[in-house]
């Protein structure tokens, strides 16, 4: 089949864990017998796209606002409308405008990706931002009301909706999309884990046969500094672990933040046991991995999955996170769950994972199990919806 595969950018200068799922996809597309074509809508963002086995049309929308953006993408895929078998979106970002092509006649079915929220939605647990004016939060309910009862109506002509988790297939059909049975798959994100793990020079016991039994264990976060983060969580539980001095907490990333959080390691007196490393690329990234001994994941959207976690589980590294969501539809047996929001429960669950080499081992173990499942195989995956998108196109 000719897909073209129509994205925002791709920029492997900054490069980002949602460009790892995409690359992979296409590469795996193109391995199953696919002719595949890149689109980049924001072309200004692209970045080191020099090399690539595949080919990149640069397209550039230069609106912000969403009917710009929804009014661009169907322009584009009524460009490409004759040369493609099959079009992929990005769901988030371009579902109205490709719900729009469809209704309107547009003959080229369109499968469409949602591995994150709306940006109508109401700031939730990933993305709190600093408190917003009287008129900034009228104009995000209008506009809220707006997607969910005209937008979704358009967006329910997408022939194949794929989601990360059913978490987030719930919230979206919450919202008004009503995809039938037979137009969803639940697609977990695209990592090769294999590949993954030699290129780092790890296996499934690196983990285990590093496991410590006495010494400071290294507990390790890395986001960007926004309230929604949970850094100020981490670091409230973390002031109430009893004995602080067995562990050192390592913190990355930066934002607008960062000053809050540098303000609560000396309010809490934890300068002795944090490091801030801030931003870093993802090669020294690694290089903390394969140091850490608990990762923790203090907050997140409950309906969301994280790469994060994702690249955790691939070293093996056992895991602290809220429970009932997203996170642990990933993670499963290979983390523990604290309730979410509450400080005093995560300090236990860092007490508890803290004092159990025997549990830390268990869980390292239940990663790779886990990562080991269907759901989790990208290969596995992509051939499903490879063979699922020609099912639709022979209707």
């Amino acid at each position: 089949m000719r897909i073209f595969f129509i994205t925002p950018k791709i920029n492997f200068k900054t490069i980002g864990g949602s460009l790892i799922e995409y690359d992979l996809m296409i590469r795996t597309l193109m391995k199953l017998g696919n002719q595949v074509t890149v689109v980049t809508a924001f072309s200004y963002a692209n970045a080191m796209t020099e090399g690539l086995p595949y080919k990149i049309i640069e397209e550039n929308i230069m609106a912000r606002g969403l009917l710009g953006i929804q009014k661009g993408i169907f322009k584009i895929l009524k460009k490409y409308s004759g040369q493609a078998d099959f079009f992929y979106v990005d769901g988030q970002v371009f579902l109205y405008g490709a719900g729009l092509y469809r209704r309107l006649g547009g003959k080229t079915p369109v499968s469409a990706y949602f591995n994150r929220e709306l940006v109508c939605w109401p700031d939730g647990e990933a993305n709190f931002v600093f408190q917003d004016n009287l008129f900034v939060r009228l104009k995000k309910i209008i506009r809220f009301y707006i997607e969910k009862y005209i937008g979704t109506l358009l967006a329910n002509g997408i022939d194949l909706m794929l989601f990360t988790n059913p978490y987030l297939q719930k919230t979206y059909e919450k919202f008004g999309l009503r995809p039938g049975a037979d137009r969803v798959l639940i697609f977990g994100d695209s990592v090769d884990h294999v590949e993954y793990m030699e290129e780092q020079g790890i296996t499934e016991d690196s983990y285990v046969k590093r496991n410590k039994t006495a010494g400071k264990l290294n507990i390790f976060y890395s986001s960007r500094m926004v309230p929604g983060k949970g850094f100020d969580l981490l670091l409230t539980a973390f002031s109430k672990v009893k004995n602080k001095e067995k562990f050192n907490l390592i913190l990355g990333g930066t934002g607008p933040g960062e000053a809050d959080v540098k303000k609560m390691i000396s309010d809490y007196h934890l300068g002795p046991y944090v490091e801030l490393f801030g931003w870093v690329p993802r090669n020294v990234l690694y290089s903390y991995l394969k140091k850490a001994d608990i990762f923790i994941q203090p907050r997140w959207r409950t309906d969301l999955t994280s790469m994060s976690l994702i690249d955790a589980m691939t070293f093996g590294i056992p895991s602290i996170m809220p429970g009932g969501g997203g996170l642990q539809w990933d993670a499963q047996n290979g983390g523990l769950y604290f309730k979410d929001g509450d400080s005093d429960d995560l300090a236990r669950k860092i007490e508890q994972l803290g004092n159990s080499p025997e549990l830390r081992a268990k869980l390292s173990r239940a990663c790779y199990a886990r990562l080991a499942e269907n759901e989790m195989n990208a290969n596995w995956q992509i051939n499903r919806w490879s063979e699922k998108m020609k099912e639709i196109k022979a209707q």
